[in-house]
């Protein structure tokens, strides 16, 4: 398998168009895990969305996921 030896992926994808796609990505490697965001958008760490910023910048410092089927609201 070529994901062998990945670390768990943390993906965000909008329910409104991205979220299938992301998740498909992210559930090739055991143990990652699909923030959805509830609203429109694209590239939600660059846009200010708070939810989506906070859960990536946790992952990115010390590789902490957040529980499967989280959800961050629309801002």
């Amino acid at each position: 398998m070529l994901t062998r030896g990945l670390p768990p992926f943390l993906g965000v994808g909008t329910t409104w168009f991205d979220y299938p796609s992301t998740k498909s990505f992210t559930s090739m490697i055991p143990g990652s895990v699909t923030v959805a965001y509830d609203g429109p958008g694209h590239v939600m760490y660059l846009s200010g969305k708070k939810c989506p910023i906070r859960h990536a910048t946790r992952y990115l410092t010390d590789l902490t996921l957040p529980q499967p089927g989280t959800v961050c609201p629309s801002e």
